[in-house]
């Protein structure tokens, strides 16, 4: 995952398709997932596991957006294809800060005060 990550950040759009599943990966091409129209800040893996052929990794990957953090948080799942993973498809998880809570970018203020 964090090779992926890099790959996003640095605008390697023919080692993403590389490491894509074929069957998973419609109409994006290497000129495309080269575009860096995101502003990458750093990577958080939560989580990760494999049973056979099948693995998972959950991550929150943030960027800026009109000044601010954002998160994509994500439990992205592998299928090991010919020895190496390929990244088959995800699922998006909502961030839920109530406005008090502790802002989920780490910074230690309050939501409402940082990201929120």
């Amino acid at each position: 995952m964090r090779s992926r990550y890099s790959a996003f950040v640095l605008g390697l759009g023919e080692y993403l398709v590389a490491t894509w599943h074929p069957d998973f990966l419609g109409e994006l091409d290497a000129m495309t997932l080269s575009k860096q129209e995101t502003q990458w800040d750093h990577l958080d893996i939560l989580g990760s596991g494999e049973q056979g052929d099948q693995g998972w990794v959950e991550f929150r990957a943030w960027y800026r957006e009109a000044g601010r953090l954002a998160c994509l948080h994500e439990r992205s799942r592998f299928v090991r294809d010919a020895g190496r993973w390929r990244y088959t498809e995800g699922d998006i998880i909502p961030l839920r800060a109530g406005r008090n809570d502790p802002c989920p970018c780490g910074s230690g203020k309050k939501y409402k005060k940082c990201c929120g």
